[in-house]
């Protein structure tokens, strides 16, 4: 049990999933989708799952029964029941699943509400892959017009790309069709990789219908998927659609630390000695003018920059609505901070709506225009660099695209859990970071690009009223409190999430916070912690540690960038001297890669080791590299050429 705490951070451990084979289809059922669908060892969709969204765009958890699965060599099937919502007043649905050696996969339900039940969406939804579809081309059979060729967007899509779906054809690779076909619905597809999912999801009702809708008791509703593989001799593998740049003296990014509200300060004065010897690059300060109290005192925030001697960037949310008001606004946020003796190293400024998400053309309420803001930021921040972009999501930033030329850079924010909060979604939305990356690239009109803050868990949602309120024990779509938080799953996927980042160049990178859900040090919780309420206040996470090594990289050379064999994995170059990070994003072990540092000593983050390694704030690596053959479920390596910290 302690071993899957120090994982992912809970003992809950997640559903077995199991394989199904028939010939050359292949496909793993987990939790009652069927995912990773391949035929003769290649992925042709990523998934196909039901799925019920709740009004605020929740996603309740099945209850599956009834659960039969077959197959022999030829076929295989999978038939249960799935409860969605409260007990005799959610919606039930019947789904059965088969494949078959001949090429043919077909998914059919019938779905039954208890109640009248409110419903964004429910429905079945299929994921195609990212390489071998995106900037591909496909044929459409429309339901309303005729069929027609198109090509699926490299750079990703602020809308829907394909509307008005019966049926949709694509080829994974020269020689290898797929046909999608739907029936029961009018399908529609969005570009995932706006939410840092790594998939094109196919799904209905279409979101140009009111919503939420109701599903009702005497009307029960059957919806069917259909696809056929056809195979005429495939010669190629898959190729992706993004052309990641060539690492050439690339600099590793500045490290911010996170400060959701002016508050925290206080908490991180708690945590004097780790937040001296993490001495964090920038302190990145949210501050909220709909939540901050108009008399809040900056002091603790001026003690804070003062012991980790970092620059503070600030991270303006208006109550304005208004041009004029944002103006009075911002003078009385910077005469505060002026009398505070706050500097203000980088600055940006968002309308409160801007935390919320608007479909592309969709008319915005009231607020202040950007240029209006800009130019506010620039009389009351004279010496700071502006930032422009959005506090929330890449999906924001790519529709709510920002004006270059009124800032000196560009920022965004991203989560994992926005539609799926499984292990293995979540470590899979990396492989969306270089499409995310290109795209913002092609807006950012030569800006440098800074990201966060991120984690594991939603800060702030902006499909609904706020993240979800979740079981801290419990993995979930949107939550404000994920359990991998603190376990080795974030070290990992953070170093995973910088080496997929690391060709782009990016200009600073924030996750973590100093204590709570996002902390990166352990103190008591209003939730219980399993291990972490038996330590002392002050333990650090295996994030904390993560932190303080790619805090120290910051303006280091990029030597090295790569994911391999579930490894992710980093080399630099900084003061004359090489390093590495590494990580192990599979729950099972895997060969450490080889690497160009001589005389290499390393500490290793795993499970055997954090228990101890959680009440050293600065660890002393190994003497030599030698002492490890590989690495553990989730964990990370830091490496420095001849030793030392």
């Amino acid at each position: 049990m302690t071993r899957n705490i120090f994982l992912t951070g809970t003992a809950n451990q997640e559903p077995k999933t199991q394989a199904l084979k028939a010939g050359k289809l292949e496909a793993v059922y987990d939790a009652g989708a069927l995912r990773w669908i391949k035929w003769d060892g290649l992925e042709v969709l990523r998934a196909i799952m039901f799925l019920v969204r709740t009004p605020g765009w929740g996603t309740p958890p099945a209850d599956i029964s009834k659960l039969a699965i077959e197959q022999d060599t030829d076929s295989f099937s999978v038939s249960y029941d799935a409860h969605y919502g409260e007990k005799n007043g959610g919606v039930v649905v019947q789904v059965l699943l088969e494949g078959s050696a001949a090429g043919s996969l077909s998914a059919t339900s019938t779905i039954r509400s208890e109640v009248p039940f409110d419903t964004n969406r429910s429905g079945f939804v299929i994921l195609h892959q990212l390489d071998g579809f995106a900037g591909t081309q496909v044929n459409v059979d429309h339901a309303s017009d005729p069929a027609r060729t198109l090509e699926m967007p490299a750079q990703i899509s602020p809308g829907q790309p394909v509307m008005d779906m019966k049926a949709i054809t694509h080829k994974p690779v020269s020689g290898l069709t797929v046909e999608t076909r739907f029936e029961g619905d009018i399908f529609e597809m969005e570009d995932h990789r706006n939410w840092s999912d790594a998939s094109f999801k196919t799904y209905s009702r279409p979101i140009g219908l009111p919503y939420p809708y109701k599903l009702l008791p005497d009307e029960p509703v059957e919806q069917a998927v259909h696809i056929k593989i056809t195979d005429d001799g495939a010669s190629s593998q898959a190729k992706s659609a993004v052309a990641t740049p060539v690492i050439a003296d690339q600099k590793m990014p500045s490290y911010a630390l996170p400060l959701d509200t002016v508050s925290q300060a206080a908490k991180a004065l708690e945590q004097s000695d780790a937040m001296r010897a993490l001495a964090p690059d920038r302190i990145m300060l949210r501050f909220d003018s709909t939540v901050e109290k108009t008399d809040v005192a900056f002091s603790d925030l001026t003690k804070l920059l003062e012991i980790t001697g970092a620059a503070l960037e600030l991270q303006i949310v208006l109550e304005a609505t208004d041009d004029e008001a944002a103006g009075v606004e911002l003078s009385s946020i910077g005469n505060r901070l002026k009398a505070a003796g706050v500097t203000v190293s980088h600055v940006s400024a968002f309308a409160k709506v801007d935390e919320q998400s608007f479909q592309p053309g969709e008319e915005r309420p009231p607020h202040p225009l950007e240029k209006a803001i800009a130019a506010h930021l620039a009389d009351q921040f004279p010496e700071a660099k502006r930032i422009g972009g959005t506090p929330a999501f890449f999906t924001e930033f790519n529709r709510k695209r920002p004006d270059p030329s009124f800032w000196h850079g560009v920022t965004f924010a991203t989560t994992p859990v926005v539609h799926a909060a499984d292990d293995a979604s979540v470590m899979e939305t990396l492989q969306s970071l270089p499409h995310i990356l290109g795209s913002a690239v092609a807006l950012a009109g030569g800006l440098p690009i800074s990201v966060g803050p991120t984690g594991i868990g939603a800060r702030l949602n902006p499909y609904g009223p706020a993240p979800s309120d979740n079981d801290p024990d419990d993995r979930e779509g949107m939550a404000a409190q994920d359990p991998r938080q603190r376990g080795l799953f974030a070290a990992a996927w953070i170093v995973g999430y910088l080496a997929r980042s690391a060709p782009f160049g990016l200009d600073r990178f924030a996750f973590g916070a100093p204590v709570g859900p996002f902390g990166l040090m352990s103190t008591p919780q209003k939730f219980a912690r399993a291990y972490w309420d038996d330590q002392p206040a002050g333990a650090a996470y295996p994030l904390y540690h993560v932190a303080r090594w790619i805090n120290a990289a910051g303006g280091g050379t990029i030597l090295g960038a790569s994911t391999q064999n579930n490894v992710a994995q980093l080399l630099w170059e900084r003061d004359g001297s090489r390093f590495a990070l590494m990580a192990n994003l599979a729950t099972t072990p895997r060969p450490i890669p080889k690497m160009d540092i001589a005389d290499a000593n390393a500490i290793v983050l795993d499970a055997s080791s954090l228990a101890t390694l959680s009440g050293d704030l600065k660890p002393a690596p190994s003497t030599s590299i030698a002492d490890f053959d590989e690495l553990d479920a989730y964990a990370v390596m830091f490496v420095r050429e001849g030793g030392g910290q």
